[in-house]
């Protein structure tokens, strides 16, 4: 059963978090431990005979009762939330519960400590004046505010976080559409071309496209299963790809491989991330073709450089290749954001298309 968005929103805990009544239990012990070396050291001072284990335990006695405070405070604002009608009510509750009990636990703890005997429960009220009971409706307002502030940032912290993680999930599932969108661009250009071969009569021509485009298929779906690839397997890929459009479209095009002196296969690069720019080219049926992958240096460090430079065949793009091209841009957007950059110019009849991205690799 899928839990609701409030109840997911109250599971979601920054690592690190203590409990709120943790913190408080800490809190109010810190409080103890500096009101006894206080106490103890009036003591020493006065020449009155004390020991500072006994001091330090009379004043963790005294502090229960507000742990208890906030073990209740911490579970109301957990179960409750924070509505605004509610939280007078609250805050009158806590005093009519609680402030009782700091009047009537302060005198029994001065008298146990004091030798005297315990008293009945209005007699024990009466014992405090007016000054402490001013005193702990301050303390317990003190607590109540403090109990709201700290659980209110919480609950703030884990609305942001729950939303950053929305967002985070948005976004792996719109690179996935991306990633995806590439895959009907790659198997219509490869169909049309082996349904050509077929209509051409050339049976053993379709049939040997028709295992490369299986291989090709098979690293396809490998990559989309993955976030990242080695940039030698997207080479790889790209050069049997160009195979089978030769294959489909005859032998007349003429590739120029410049991949520079880098090993490839300790680079990472998002699955299919330059097939598009080859895709690109190729649906203009270019004469010459040419793929330089390599790696430059910018002011955010260094970045892998991949351009595909094509000599026009006189064919029009197809718009697959165009859209293809769009969706690639909005996915270097998304991953990279402005330390990545797709851009084509044409020079006469040359056009280039130039992707870089950041330089990452398989240790990193």
């Amino acid at each position: 059963m899928l839990a609701t968005p409030v109840m997911q929103l109250r599971q979601i805990r920054p690592p690190g978090w203590l409990p709120p009544w943790a913190v408080a239990a800490l809190v109010w012990n810190l409080l103890a431990l500096l009101g006894a070396l206080a106490s103890y050291g009036d003591a020493r001072q006065a020449a009155v005979p004390a020991t500072f284990a006994a001091t330090l335990l009379r004043f963790v006695i005294v502090h229960l009762p507000l742990n208890a405070v906030s073990l209740v405070l911490a579970i109301g604002f957990h179960r409750a939330g924070f509505r605004r009608q509610q939280l007078l009510l609250a805050y009158g509750a806590v005093l009519l519960a609680f402030l009782p009990l700091l009047s009537i636990w302060h005198s029994a703890i001065n008298n146990l400590f004091s030798g005297r005997p315990l008293a009945a429960l209005p007699a024990l009220l009466s014992q405090q004046s007016a000054l402490s009971w001013w005193f702990d409706t301050l303390v317990l307002t003190l607590a109540f505010g403090a109990h709201l502030a700290y659980g209110a940032w919480r609950h703030a912290q884990a609305q942001a976080l729950a939303g950053q993680l929305a967002r985070q999930g948005n976004l792996a599932l719109r690179l996935r559409l991306l990633q995806g969108q590439l895959e009907p661009y790659f198997l219509s250009s490869a169909l049309a071309g082996i349904g050509q071969l077929n209509r051409e009569g050339l049976r053993e021509q379709a049939t040997r496209a028709l295992a490369r485009l299986s291989g090709l298929l098979r690293y396809a779906l490998r990559a989309s299963r993955s976030d990242w690839q080695s940039v030698a397997d997207e080479i790889e890929f790209l050069r049997d790809y160009v195979d089978l459009q030769r294959l489909c479209h005859g032998a007349g095009l003429a590739v120029q491989w410049q991949l520079g002196d880098d090993d490839w296969a300790d680079y990472r690069c998002p699955p299919l991330l330059l097939f598009p720019m080859l895709e690109r080219a190729l649906s203009t049926r270019p004469q010459q073709l040419t793929v330089r992958i390599g790696t430059q240096q910018a002011d955010g460090g260094q970045q892998v450089l991949a351009e595909v430079s094509y000599v026009t065949g006189g064919h029009r793009a197809r718009s697959a290749g165009g859209d293809a091209l769009a969706a690639l841009a909005e996915r270097l957007a998304m991953l990279y954001g402005d330390a990545a950059r797709l851009a084509s110019h044409a020079d006469g009849d040359t056009v280039h298309i130039r992707l870089f991205y950041p330089v990452s690799r398989h240790d990193d």
